[in-house]
Formats: C-alpha cells, sequence, structure tokens
C-alpha cells in the first residue's frame, strides 16, 4: 500500500486525518478499478452510464435521467455517451411524439460488456479489499453518514 501524505498540521487534527485517508483511499480504488475495466477498453463512469440505462424500464433513458443518476456531479455525460456509441454500446432513439427528448438504449453488446464489466470489479475487488463482512457493513454505513 501506498505511503500516506500528511500535511503540516494533520498529526493534531482528527477530521483533516480522516478526510485525507478517505480521499487517497477513494483515489487508490479509482486506479484499481480502472486497471480492472482496462481490459474491456471502458471507464468506471461509462459502465456506470450502461447500468443506469440498463435499469430503466425498457432499458432505455433520457440523458436528464442519466445525469440525475450519476454519482459525479461533474460528470459529462453527453461526451461518455458519444463515445459508448462509438463502441455500439448505446443508441439514440428520438421520441416519435416529441422529437426534443432523446432516449438512449443500451444494446445487446452494451448489456454483455457491462456484465462483464461487473463481473471483474466484482471479483477484483473481493480479492483487494482485506475487511471483513462485518467491517465492510460499518464502513457502508459510515459513508452514508457522512453523505446525509
Amino acid at each position: 500500500m501506498r505511503r500516506s501524505i500528511k500535511p503540516k498540521g494533520a498529526e493534531e487534527n482528527p477530521y483533516k486525518r480522516a478526510t485525507i485517508s478517505f480521499l487517497q483511499a477513494a483515489n487508490w480504488l479509482n486506479g484499481e478499478i480502472a486497471a480492472l475495466l482496462s481490459p474491456l477498453n471502458i471507464s468506471l463512469q461509462q459502465l456506470k452510464i450502461l447500468a443506469i440505462i440498463y435499469e430503466e424500464p425498457a432499458h432505455k433513458a433520457t440523458v436528464n435521467t442519466i445525469r440525475d443518476n450519476m454519482m459525479d456531479p461533474m460528470s459529462n455525460v453527453s461526451r461518455l455517451l458519444n463515445k459508448l456509441m462509438e463502441k455500439k454500446l448505446i443508441e439514440k432513439v428520438r421520441n416519435l411524439e416529441d422529437q426534443r427528448i432523446v432516449h438512449t438504449h443500451i444494446t445487446a453488446s452494451g448489456i454483455n460488456l457491462m456484465n462483464q464489466g461487473r463481473d471483474l470489479m466484482d471479483k477484483g475487488l473481493r480479492a483487494l479489499c482485506p475487511l471483513t463482512t462485518k467491517e465492510l457493513t460499518q464502513l457502508e454505513r459510515l459513508m452514508e453518514k457522512l453523505r446525509s
């Protein structure tokens, strides 16, 4: 595991220590997930979009629905959707009743790749995580408390 970098004054401040540790863990985990998904040539954000679309009725969603469900408010949904279209993992279909509304539909290839990505993440993250089930449950509760 990488050595933690502690800024001046962090030793005395548990909020700073916890925040820095949390951010370092998040960055480390993002890197590990990116490495797991690398063979599929897909990013975590792209995988998240495929899952969002898949979980919507008829496996289709509007751009606003996708944007609302993304965990990262800074994600560029339009750019990510264009990349997924180039890979033929999604298709865009205009609403026949209102041409301003565009539905994004996941293709069979997109569903297949999404399932592969989820499987890779499940297998890889289990191997990476030394925490017990009880510790993971506690960590999840603490993260939910932070977000509330």
